[in-house]
């Protein structure tokens, strides 16, 4: 993998500033009117999970220019939903172990303190545990939608599992490296908390190059050059 050009390809794109200030634009107006019954965050969300997404697929592709334009916004809010679906399915584990233990812990509060508390630093680190499952190998599940262009192809679990097993040194510094672009993300906090609608973004774009450079990898394959035809 070549960690290196996740982190630059960005800015090697002629017109990177200009998709960079529509994404924290569109983050922005998101946070803003996301008191409309949360609608406009959750585009926003699609939006910025769309255009990860189509980064993804372009460096699977071999695309010489995986940063696309913004000019198909219900193709990203379409695909960027299925990428929020395919996260919400893998989450599913932790959020049905939160219910069965959380409510519990809810209700013996005050009659059993400590078998409460005990509850809920179980369910804590079974959280803790599957959000590192989940980081691994949810790369590998999107990965696998962008390369067949179809939604049930992230959930051959059996099939992501092994291949995520097979190439787990790939998937781990996936992992660590998506966890530095989500820390560079939030860097943008210091800038009196504006930065970060420009350095959120970017840190997204970063895991989608990181996730269809480990798909090639796990492949065992490099990106095949998209012809001129095919790009229009």
């Amino acid at each position: 993998m070549d960690i290196g050009k996740a982190f630059t390809f960005v800015f090697e794109d002629e017109q990177w500033i200009v998709k960079i200030l529509i994404a924290a634009g569109i983050v922005l107006l998101g946070v803003l009117f996301s008191w409309v019954l949360l609608v406009p965050l959750i585009v926003a969300a699609a939006l910025i999970a769309g255009y990860s997404f189509e980064i993804t697929r372009r460096v699977i592709q071999g695309d010489p220019n995986p940063m696309p334009e913004w000019d198909n916004w219900g193709k990203l809010i379409s695909e960027g939903i299925q990428v929020i679906v395919i996260g919400i399915v893998y989450a599913l584990p932790a959020i049905i172990v939160s219910l069965i233990l959380g409510i519990p812990a809810g209700i013996l509060t005050d009659q059993a303190e400590g078998l409460a508390t005990f509850l809920s630093v179980l369910t804590s680190c079974l959280n803790v545990l599957w959000s590192i499952v989940i980081s691994i190998v949810l790369p590998a599940a999107i990965a696998f939608f962008a390369a067949e262009g179809q939604l049930s192809a992230a959930f051959r679990f059996g099939e992501i599992l092994t291949f995520v097993r097979d190439n787990f040194v790939t998937y781990l510094i996936t992992f660590i490296m998506s966890w530095v672009a989500s820390l560079v993300g939030s860097l943008g906090l210091i800038v009196c908390g504006l930065g970060v609608f420009v350095t959120a973004p970017y840190g997204y774009f970063v895991t989608g190059h990181l996730y269809g450079q480990a798909y090639l990898e796990g492949k065992g394959r490099v990106a095949q050059p998209v012809l001129e035809e095919e790009l229009i």
